[in-house]
């Protein structure tokens, strides 16, 4: 049972829409079993069409079996089942089913898995809401349906009439629909496939043209690649051109530096690598490894002559390898 009731626009709202769809709509489509409703009567007076004795509900002899099967819908007289009132304030309205459970609960001498018990008729005036409680003891319940089952009337919902009101106190379609509870899911999967082929077929000259598209845009795409690339391959081929004849034009317009280069390749041993050379008019500065020793290069080198005032600046750095690096200056060379 819901703690909360549903509101009377909901209620309404389920109920038209309920009303509008045919039951072999509801059979087909949603899997719900299709029944006929029935009321029962005590046997006085006339027997409305479509009814059933009472006593196939109450009476002790095991009811007659009907020729074919029919789910019913049944409803049963108010005096079948027990009815309370519960008053309660209007702002609770929507506590409705709580405040009841709670109230059947504390004034009651049912458990709750004893009784199915629904909201009937509801009258509201101005400060309060008076709630009929409509309530069918399990253990009747079942003797009905029984009952009913045995008769080859098996019991869809069953309802109390209470006030003129047709009120649902129980409802076992769920355990009726058998393999129609599949039925939702096997028309939902049939429309989702009709609807993707129908889509398919409206989108399919789409898709051969998407398809093409999809084809030249790689092709556009592997050629525009290449093009970068050719792109890069020019340009970096032009920067190593500019800088080798930066660098030619610059030693051969530059005479010191062009001396201080031939003074360095010449006095510098075999064993030493040079990786950074810089030039300017107070010196020149080169950052050079050695296979060896850094004190026994500045003795050659002040032996030789050739690099003036040959200095270390900075540390001497070892590499893995055992080499020694370090910044090597020295003052501009003489021009001859």
């Amino acid at each position: 049972m819901s703690n909360r009731e549903p509101s009377r626009f909901l209620r309404w709202y389920l109920s038209a829409m309920g009303s509008v769809l045919p039951q072999w709509v509801k059979a087909v489509f949603l899997g719900h079993p299709m029944a006929r409703t029935c009321s029962f009567t005590d046997g006085r007076g006339d027997t409305p069409a479509g009814s059933l004795p009472l006593a196939l509900l109450t009476g002790e002899a095991a009811p007659a079996r009907a020729p074919t099967r029919r789910v019913t819908d049944a409803v049963v007289p108010g005096h079948l089942v027990l009815t309370r009132r519960v008053s309660l304030p209007r702002k609770a309205a929507r506590r409705m089913h709580q405040i009841g459970a709670l109230d059947l609960l504390q004034k009651t001498p049912f458990q709750m898995h004893e009784i199915r018990w629904a909201i009937g008729p509801v009258r509201r005036d101005k400060e309060q809401i008076h709630v009929t409680q409509v309530i069918a003891l399990q253990s009747d319940l079942t003797t009905w349906r029984a009952r009913m089952q045995t008769a080859n009337h098996p019991l869809r919902r069953l309802y109390a009439t209470v006030d003129g009101q047709d009120v649902l106190i129980a409802d076992y379609s769920k355990e009726l629909r058998g393999s129609g509870r599949f039925w939702p899911a096997l028309n939902a999967a049939g429309a989702f496939v009709a609807g993707l082929c129908a889509l398919y077929l409206w989108a399919l000259a789409g898709l051969q043209a998407n398809e093409k598209l999809a084809t030249l845009t790689l092709e556009i795409t592997r050629l525009q690649a290449e093009a970068l690339r050719l792109r890069e391959e020019v340009d970096r081929l032009q920067a190593d051109q500019d800088q080798q004849q930066g660098l030619l034009t610059g030693i051969t317009t530059a005479p010191r530096l062009l001396d201080a280069l031939t003074a360095a390749t010449a006095a510098l041993p075999d064993q030493v690598w040079v990786s950074q050379y810089v030039f300017d008019p107070g010196g020149t500065r080169m950052f050079v490894q050695v296979d060896g020793s850094a004190v026994d290069l500045l003795y050659t080198l002040a032996d030789q002559g050739h690099l003036p005032n040959a200095l270390m600046q900075g540390e001497v750095d070892r590499t893995p390898s055992g080499a020694e690096e370090f910044w090597l200056r020295h003052d501009p060379v003489p021009r001859p």
